[in-house]
């Protein structure tokens, strides 16, 4: 591949990272947040041959009010965000950070080790490993 193709695909990629946070930003759950009392934290699934990794936007949230339930085909995590009370607000100009509880799952394509996931949040990001489970090998099965 030479420079132009490589640059024209990296620009593409490029393109494709800033439509896909635009449309999430616009997703109809996140935008009547407001009426349905919960709100759902932006979510990254990466796969590797070993593990999937599920990092969770998880700013203002005290890591010990998270809930993480692992099952073997995909992630629940839920919690609370509340934000501090000012008493003599006077007006409103942006409002923007959703709060309130929340609950959200993903699910993932290949299974994996329940038992072997672990969690660490720190700076805000919610990390979840999760390893892959392995392949059994061969089974016979008798035809009755």
């Amino acid at each position: 591949m030479n420079e132009l193709d490589k640059r024209v695909l990296d620009q593409f990629r490029e393109m494709e990272k800033r439509m896909g946070r635009m449309l999430r930003s616009m997703a109809l759950p996140r935008m009547s947040a407001m009426h349905s009392g919960t709100w759902s934290p932006a979510v990254d699934v990466y796969e590797t041959d070993d593990e999937v990794f599920v990092y969770v936007d998880t700013a203002g949230i005290d890591p010990e009010k998270l809930s993480v339930t692992a099952a073997r085909t995909g992630v629940t995590i839920a919690g609370c965000r509340r934000l501090p009370v000012h008493d003599k607000i006077r007006s409103i100009h942006q409002l923007e950070i959703e709060h309130g509880h929340f609950r959200r799952s993903v699910t993932f394509s290949v299974p994996v080790q329940v038992t072997a996931t672990v969690s660490n949040c720190k700076n805000g990001l919610l990390e979840i490993r999760m390893p892959k489970e392995k392949p059994t090998g061969r089974v016979t099965i008798k035809v009755v």
